[in-house]
């Protein structure tokens, strides 16, 4: 069994060490990648347009739970890229509804577009079969990771697996960094 473990932990690193697939993965998590938005803020203002707008500053503050301040920079951003709009309130003009442009629309389908057709590349050659099978895996090894988490919380744990001769050591670098 150890063997087949160490391949399998080789066979991750081989694949981190993939910069495009690594990049690809963080991105991915990231949800829509809009070129224009690619601040993490900026996202979430325009996820949650998205899914409830028309929103005002004071919502997007509740729902996103920032400083008013940091929503009023956030839709001005979005705003002068052209994926938002704000039009008052017929009801009060006091009040300023933030709303997604045709613009901001089509570049968050844009993004999932992509970002589906990325993963779909990256995955091709297994069957949905095999593919379900390797989600069921992973989600088994995260789980195992999770549970098993508080072993590696100790920094000692780390040290001593680095500084042995079956850990990873370049100079010295358990004693520097734990």
């Amino acid at each position: 069994m150890q063997e087949m473990s160490q391949e399998l932990l080789s066979l991750f690193g081989n694949l981190f060490q993939e910069r495009f697939f690594v990049a690809a993965a963080v991105r991915s998590s990231q949800e829509d990648n809009t070129p224009q938005a690619n601040q993490r803020g900026q996202l979430r203002v325009l996820r949650l347009l998205l899914a409830k707008e028309p929103l005002t500053n004071s919502q997007i503050v509740e729902e996103l739970d920032i400083r008013p301040s940091s929503a009023s920079v956030l839709v001005s951003k979005l705003e002068e890229s052209g994926l938002v709009k704000k039009a008052a309130s017929p009801k009060d003009k006091r009040v300023t509804f933030i709303s997604l442009t045709d613009e901001g629309r089509e570049s968050l389908a844009n993004s999932r577009k992509l970002k589906n057709e990325l993963s779909d590349s990256f995955f091709e050659n297994l069957s949905d079969e095999e593919q379900q099978q390797f989600v069921v895996l992973l989600q088994k090894l995260l789980k195992n990771l999770n549970d098993n988490s508080s072993k590696w919380d100790n920094r000692q744990n780390w040290t001593e697996f680095f500084k042995s001769p079956e850990g990873f050591n370049p100079k010295n670098w358990g004693n520097r960094h734990f």
